[in-house]
Parts: structure tokens; C-alpha cells; sequence
């Protein structure tokens, strides 16, 4: 137990005195390499004292003056050592020039190899000057005293021992190189022992020239232990070196190489002390041994190195294959690849995922065979542009592998992707295959289906609700108009009341839904197209201010209470460039908001102009109840309200706001409020002069023109055309009333159209478009108008239009089609009119309105038959009075022109 004990504080002490790193990096031996860092220590002191208690022998003349030979033997020490140089400057000055240098400082493993290219320069240089300077005679040569002292002759060439003590470190260490730290530091194995080496090689010289035998036998003695402590952790390097790659072998073999001939250096070293062999003799080996060994650990240094970095370069790319490999195959996005044949050779997890088809069971088939119909030939065409390796742009395509779902008895899912392709190389360049990455689109799918099942809901509503509404309406005005008793006629008001708030209800819902679509991202996908119209605010304030004062609430109070005073400060605003009924929408529903929260006081609306004229304010302040300020960021919200509580003692859905907070920034504006409870608000609307591209929207609707609610502007294509001998029209006959034709599916509807135009006109009803189609076939008269829904079953109102005008040649001067419909989209009013109609009529209407339409349409027909007649008989005229037919066409060009 004591022992033990000792034996711990003295294993202690070693460490604390030589740190645990001086044993290299690997510290494969740590003990001995703190023996070769004490041994170090010990040789430095030997030499240290040696120098200052005892002399050295004397100084004589070169071996020249012996042997003849021996400057021919230096000279070609220092030509062959000056060649190594030569081979080494041209490396670095070729890597110099390629401007490769940068990129051996950047890669650790090349980094390695411009190391080692330095140190051998060095080396090279240091033995090629000392040789020649021996060669040239400039040295300095000793007798060695303790071979005299034995009998024997030894001639000791200072210079020598010098370059060993310099070089032979360094030589070592290259040997010991390691991989740079991940810091980019070197590290290096070999660093306690390669000291050792170097320092051992001064008390070598010194027992050689020192004129004391103990000290010269001392001296001797402990170098040699010193080689043996160095090769200790040399060969136990070595041991380990030999398994580690390809180059691992050279590597141990050519520091085993180094340790022999370091030996072997040693006991040529003794043997001329006995006198065994001339001193001579002696250096020649030297000389040629210095060549060989710093040339030959050179080049050998260089091929292990070089296989060395050849080794780690393919193990870094099998890694970085492998993390690519691994990278690809749990990535979170498919990953799939195909061969020269199209057929599936790589199926990542996440392609698995999507498809639910495994790797197992997808592998060897062809790609095209999962891919969707409709985007098959597109497929085809990225896959034969990426094999020629030309670039395509990105795919959108459906993977449905329900088919081999079938034949293999799996579950499979069909999953929508944007692909990409890239062609797949091998190291020759060649193409093998094509690689794709996709992106999963199968909820942004389900998304755009979804979305185009609310429009197409949307429209179902707008037409089924406002269809009966426009029912209940009509009807109850005239039931209104016909009522005379009292109390019957206050219920009936409350009826029509009821219906309006409910048709307001409906178009504030369809004004929102049309207005903007949105998809995942938020982004604008679908708007209705804004018109460019020359907008006089000031007007229209005053337009919404008179209406406003004159105006009742949905009780049938006034809309502006009691004590509340309009103030409209509005004057000398410019002329702006927007959408005129926008405008009056936005602002009509700021005021009627106003209004609406504001029980006395005053509500004051006031304008500012930029002074630069690029913008207009308009600002609506109220002295009303305020709004709280966690109220503020949704007030703009649809749906959203300041009171969302059940006893909310206000009406209304919140859409209002939200309509004019989108319409602000269709046009390029934007809307702020600012509020106090208790104080008031102030909602400012800031518009620009002039409309951007931006704010015209990338909707459906064709044209940058708006359509108002109805039109009887005639189709300009369509031309008077004279009717042919197979297409005889049936002649108008007069009657007491002008006829017209009702097309609708809806009894309601009919009653409606009755009610408003029964008393001017003889009204004939036909509920689909086959009924009237059939009807105009065989009827012995044309009616003076058709009226014509659009949503019908069978044939739709646009359909029953162009067989009208297409293929029964009845032109619109002929006979005026007036659409009806529950939509107010500005696109289903093009539709219509660029199917044949004369005007378009938004349902629900007002009788006088559906009646201004009808005689507008039909007057513009009797104008046109009426010039047509006029211009007949001044052509007869013409031709009676002996005009040339060229005139007489002249003249009926120039009249229909």
C-alpha cells in the first residue's frame, strides 16, 4: 500500500515537472517520450559543462591533403543535395504561379503537403552550402583525440555535425506529421524524439574532440542511450502508422529507414576510434550516406505524403458520399432519381411518405408510370431535355401510383409536386441518369381546389340567394303599391325592410369574396379589376353627406342622430385618377360608421393635398364613444367588430371597414385610424394622384374598363345584316302593346317581371332556354325584347344568346336581349355582352329601373330601323334619278357607315 503510494506521487512529480504534451500528439509512449524530453535536457547541460571545464583537441588540415578523391566525393554531396533543392523550389514555385497557394492554405490536407515542402528547402539548402563550403575548403576539421587516445586515426568535420544537428530534427519530424487540428494547427508525433536526435548529435561531436577520456567516453555513452530512448517512440510510431491506409507501410517503412540508418551512422561512427577503418573511409561514407538519406527520405517523403493525401482525399469523398447519400435519403422534401432508361434507381423516405409506395417496391419501374395523364408528355420532355443536358424549368406534375397499387396490394396516396431536374454524371461526364427534387404541393393542391369550390359556392350563392330576394322584393312593391289599408301596409314595409337588409347582407358578403382571394402565403391571387375613372372627391363627399342627412337606419330612424351636427370641410381637392364607385363605397361606409357610433357631437370631414400633388387625404372625425386600443389592429378584419358580445347594441357585420380597408389598398393608399375611448376618431384615407399597374388588379376580368350594373349599349361587331331567302325573319305585326319574351327558370321571378312591366307590355313566359328557343322558331312575331336569366338549367342564358345571334341570324338591331342575373361581377357582365346581349341587368331590381332598360333598348332599335329606312329611300331616289350603280353602293356604304 505504501509503495504504491510512493510509486503514485513519483509518476506525480514526473507529470508536473514535464507536461503531459511533451509526449507528441498521439502520446503513444508517454513515458519514454519524457524520457527523450529529459534526455534532451541532460544533453544540453553535458554539452554546457563539457564546453566550459574541458578543451578541445586542435584544428588541422582538410582530408584533401590525404586522400584526393575527397572534394570530388563533397562536391557531389552538395551537387546531388543542391538537385533536391532545385526539385523542391520548382514545387513551390509551380504552386506559386497556378495560384495554388491560397488553396493549400485553405485545405488542411494540402496544407500538410506545403509544409512539408518548406522544411525539405530548407533542409536541402542547409546541406548543399555546408558541402560546398567543405568542398571549397572553408571549414573547420578536428584530430579526434580519443581515437589517438586509442590507437586509431579519425578526422572530425565540424560543419558535418553541425548540419546533422540542424537537419536531422527536422527530417524526423516530417516523418511525424499528423492531420492539422480542426483550429488548423500542425500536429506531429515525433517531436520529443526528433529534438533528442538533433541535440545528441553536439555531445557526439564533443566526445569525439574532447581531450579527456572519461568525458569523451561519457559523452559517447550517454548519446548512444539517447539514440535508443529516441528510437523507442520512432519504432513505436512506425508500429502504428503501418495500419493506417494505403501509405501507412511507406510511412513505417521509411521511418523505420531513418532509424537503421541513424544506427549505422553510429557505428561508423565508432569503428575508426579502434582504428577498424581509415578516417577516410569514414567521411566518404558520410558523404554519399548524406546524399542518399536526405534524397531518398525526400522522395520518399513526398510519395507518402502524396499517397497519403490521395488516401485521405478518397476517404473524405466515400464520407462525403455517404452524408450525401444519407442527406438524400432523410431529407425532408422527395428525392428521386432515374437511369439513362427512366427507370427509378434512388427513392428517398419522404417520397415514400408522400406516395406511401416503399423503396422496395418502386425500384426498376419506369417513373413515367406514377406520373399523372395530364402531365405526362411534360414529364417526358424534362426528363429527354435533362439527359441531353440541357436545363428545364420546374414541373408541376401529380405522382399517382394507384394503378401499381393495385397490381401489388398497397396503400398508396397521390401526392402533387413542383420538380426539378438535374442530370446525373459519372467521373467521365457522361450522363447516367437524371435526379430530381421536388416540393410537396398536395396541401397548396387541396388548397386550390378548395379555393375553387368556394368560388363556384360562392356564385350558387349569389344566384339563390338574390334570386329569391329579387323575388320578395318585387313582389312586395307591388303588393305595396296596390295595398290601401294601413295596418296591412306597415307589415308589408317591414317585409320589403327585412328583404333589403338581407340583399345588403348578401352583396356586402359577395362584395368581400370577390373582392381579393387569397392563397396559403397570403398573397393576392385572384381581385377584381378596378377602373380608371377621373374621381372628383369633393363631389363625391357632398353626394354622401346630402344622402347621409337624408338617410334612415335599418329601424327607420335617421341615420344622424338627434344631436349629432355633419360638418363636410371638403373643398379644392384635384382630380384623381381612381374607381369612382370604390370611392363613394369607401367613404359612404367611413361616414355611415361614424354616424353609427357617434351619439352627440359633431362628425367633421375634412381634406389635405401634398404639396408636391402626388397624393390626396381625406380625413372623417368623429366625437363618438372611441375605440380601445387592443380593438384597433382588427377593426379592418372582415367580420370583426369593436363589440363582439352577444348584447351588442349595435347592428351590422363588420364588413364595412374591412371592404374600404381593401379598396384603399387596391388603389395604392392606404387607411389609419387613430382613436380614444370616450374622446372620439379620426379615420384618414390617403389615396394617390395617379393609379399604379399594381392597383388594377390580376383577376378574371378582361379590360382595364369597369361595366356598370346594366347597359343597352349595343354589341359594336354585330352589323345590320339584310336577311336572306333561306332565313326569312317573321315579319312584326303591331299590337296594342309591344311583346316581350321572359326567360326564367323561377316562377317567382316571372311573377316579378309581370308585376313590373304587365301594364306597359304583353309579357310571354318561357322557363328554360329550349322553351324559347322553340318559341322564337315558331312564333309569328318577333317579341320587341327578350329578357333572359343567366343561371338556368340546360342551357344557360350565354348559350341561348349566341344560338340567337349565330345560327338564327337575329342581329341586336333586330331584336334587343337584355340579361338578367344575381351576379354583379364586372365579368359576368362581359360575358354577357360578348355573347350577343344589347344590356345587362343586376338582380334584385327596381321596377322603374328594369323598365328604363327595356324602352332604352328598344328605342335604340327603332332608331337604328328608322335610319336603315331612311337611307333605302334615298338610294331608290338615287337610283330613280339615274345615279351609277358605283354611287348608289357609295352612298349605301356611306349611310350604315
Amino acid at each position: 500500500m505504501s509503495s504504491t503510494r510512493k510509486d503514485n506521487c513519483w509518476s506525480s512529480l514526473m507529470w508536473n515537472i514535464i507536461p503531459q504534451d511533451a509526449s507528441g500528439d498521439l502520446a503513444l509512449t508517454p513515458m519514454t517520450s519524457k524520457l527523450c524530453n529529459w534526455s534532451s535536457v541532460v544533453c544540453i547541460l553535458m554539452a554546457v559543462g563539457t564546453h566550459l571545464l574541458y578543451d578541445y583537441a586542435e584544428t588541422r588540415p582538410a582530408v584533401v591533403n590525404e586522400d584526393p578523391w575527397m572534394p570530388w566525393c563533397l562536391q557531389l554531396t552538395a551537387t546531388l543535395a543542391l538537385g533536391g533543392l532545385i526539385f523542391e523550389s520548382c514545387l513551390a514555385i509551380a504552386i506559386w504561379i497556378m495560384g495554388l497557394q491560397s488553396l493549400y492554405q485553405k485545405d488542411l490536407l494540402f496544407r500538410r503537403r506545403l509544409r512539408l515542402n518548406r522544411k525539405m528547402i530548407f533542409v536541402f539548402t542547409f546541406l548543399t552550402t555546408i558541402y560546398h563550403l567543405m568542398a571549397l575548403d572553408y571549414q573547420v576539421v578536428h584530430r579526434g583525440w580519443i581515437a589517438e587516445y586509442h590507437g586509431g586515426h579519425q578526422i572530425v568535420y565540424s560543419f558535418r555535425y553541425i548540419e546533422w544537428v540542424i537537419c536531422a530534427p527536422i527530417v524526423l519530424s516530417c516523418s511525424g506529421q499528423l492531420e492539422h487540428t480542426s483550429d488548423g494547427k500542425p500536429s506531429n508525433a515525433l517531436i520529443p524524439s526528433s529534438m533528442l536526435t538533433g541535440i545528441y548529435c553536439i555531445i557526439s561531436w564533443q566526445g569525439l574532440v574532447v581531450k579527456d577520456v572519461l568525458a569523451a567516453r561519457v559523452l559517447i555513452g550517454f548519446a548512444f542511450v539517447c539514440y535508443a530512448v529516441a528510437s523507442v517512440e520512432q519504432l513505436a510510431f512506425a508500429w502504428y502508422i503501418k495500419d493506417k491506409g494505403r501509405a501507412g507501410p511507406l510511412r513505417a517503412g521509411l521511418l523505420t529507414y531513418l532509424v537503421i540508418m541513424i544506427g549505422i551512422y553510429g557505428v561508423v561512427y565508432l569503428l575508426p576510434i579502434p582504428g577498424w577503418i581509415s578516417a577516410t573511409m569514414e567521411n566518404k561514407f558520410y558523404c554519399f550516406g548524406d546524399a542518399s538519406f536526405k534524397l531518398g527520405t525526400s522522395i520518399m517523403l513526398l510519395s507518402t505524403n502524396d499517397l497519403a493525401n490521395n488516401e485521405d482525399l478518397r476517404r473524405r469523398a466515400e464520407t462525403e458520399a455517404e452524408d450525401l447519400q444519407r442527406l438524400i435519403t432523410t431529407a425532408s422534401v422527395p428525392i428521386f432519381g432515374i437511369d439513362a432508361h427512366g427507370r427509378i434507381n434512388e427513392w428517398n423516405m419522404k417520397a415514400a411518405q408522400l406516395t406511401g409506395l416503399p423503396e422496395a417496391n418502386i425500384l426498376g419501374l419506369p417513373l413515367l408510370s406514377i406520373i399523372g395523364s395530364s402531365s405526362c408528355s411534360k414529364a417526358e420532355e424534362m426528363i429527354r431535355r435533362a439527359l441531353a443536358g440541357e436545363e428545364s424549368s420546374t414541373l408541376e406534375a401529380s405522382l399517382d401510383p394507384s394503378a401499381l397499387a393495385e397490381a401489388k396490394g398497397l396503400k398508396t396516396k397521390r401526392a402533387m409536386l413542383v420538380m426539378s431536374a438535374a442530370p446525373r454524371k459519372d467521373k467521365t461526364g457522361a450522363v447516367k441518369g437524371v435526379t430530381f427534387v421536388g416540393c410537396d404541393l398536395t396541401e397548396v393542391a387541396a388548397f386550390r381546389e378548395a379555393e375553387e369550390r368556394k368560388v363556384r359556392f360562392m356564385a350558387v350563392v349569389s344566384h339563390e340567394l338574390r334570386s329569391p330576394l329579387h323575388g320578395i322584393i318585387g313582389l312586395m312593391e307591388h303588393l305595396c303599391a296596390s295595398e290601401q289599408a294601413e295596418s296591412k301596409l306597415r307589415f308589408l314595409n317591414l317585409v320589403k325592410n327585412c328583404a333589403n337588409r338581407l340583399l345588403d347582407l348578401v352583396v356586402n358578403i359577395m362584395e368581400m369574396a370577390s373582392m381579393v382571394s387569397k392563397d396559403p402565403s397570403g398573397k393576392a391571387k385572384r381581385q377584381q379589376k378596378l377602373s380608371r375613372d377621373p374621381v372628383e372627391l369633393v363631389r363625391i363627399v357632398d353626394e354622401i353627406t346630402m344622402l347621409v342627412r337624408n338617410s334612415t337606419d335599418k329601424a327607420g330612424k335617421p341615420l344622424i342622430k338627434k344631436d349629432v351636427e355633419l360638418i363636410n370641410e371638403v373643398s379644392e381637392l384635384p382630380i384623381i385618377e381612381a374607381d369612382a364607385h370604390k370611392c363613394t363605397q369607401v367613404f359612404y361606409n367611413i361616414v355611415t360608421n361614424a354616424c353609427k357610433f357617434t351619439k352627440d357631437g359633431k362628425i367633421v370631414i375634412s381634406s389635405r393635398v401634398d404639396p408636391d400633388g402626388k397624393w390626396v387625404e381625406v380625413a372623417v372625425t368623429d366625437t363618438g364613444s372611441g375605440i380601445a386600443p387592443a380593438s384597433l389592429e382588427r377593426i379592418f378584419e372582415p367580420f370583426e367588430q369593436e363589440d363582439n358580445s352577444n348584447v351588442r347594441g349595435y347592428q351590422g357585420i363588420g364588413l364595412g371597414l374591412a371592404i374600404a380597408h381593401e379598396v384603399v389598398q387596391r388603389h395604392g393608399g392606404h387607411i389609419t385610424v387613430e382613436s380614444e375611448l370616450g374622446v372620439g376618431t379620426t379615420f384618414t384615407v390617403r389615396l394617390p394622384a395617379a393609379m399604379c399597374e399594381a392597383s388594377l388588379g390580376s383577376g378574371d376580368d378582361e379590360g382595364s374598363a369597369s361595366f356598370p350594373a346594366s347597359s343597352t349599349t349595343p354589341n359594336p361587331q354585330d352589323e345590320v345584316e339584310a336577311s336572306t331567302a333561306d332565313d326569312v325573319l317573321p315579319e312584326v305585326v303591331p299590337t296594342a302593346k309591344p311583346l316581350l319574351l321572359s326567360v326564367d327558370d323561377d316562377a317567382v321571378n316571372q311573377q316579378v317581371i309581370q308585376s313590373a312591366l304587365s301594364d306597359e307590355y304583353e309579357v310571354h313566359e318561357a322557363m328554360d332556354g329550349e322553351q324559347a328557343l322553340d318559341y322564337l322558331k315558331n312564333c309569328h312575331e318577333l317579341p320587341s325584347a327578350i329578357l333572359l336569366d343567366i343561371m338556368m338549367p340546360g342551357m344557360s342564358g350565354h348559350e341561348v344568346c349566341r344560338h340567337v345571334r349565330q345560327k338564327m341570324h337575329i342581329p341586336p338591331t333586330k331584336l334587343p336581349i337584355l340579361m338578367l342575373s344575381a351576379s354583379n361581377l364586372s365579368s359576368s357582365m362581359i360575358e354577357a355582352l360578348d355573347s350577343g346581349s344589347n344590356g345587362f341587368v343586376s338582380k334584385p331590381f327596381h321596377k322603374q329601373v328594369l323598365r328604363a332598360h327595356v324602352r332604352a333598348a328598344m328605342n335604340i332599335t327603332k332608331q337604328i330601323e328608322t335610319e336603315v329606312e331612311s337611307a333605302w329611300k334615298a338610294d331608290r331616289k338615287d337610283f330613280k334619278s339615274g345615279s351609277s350603280d358605283g354611287d348608289r353602293g357609295g352612298s349605301m356604304r356611306r349611310r350604315r357607315v
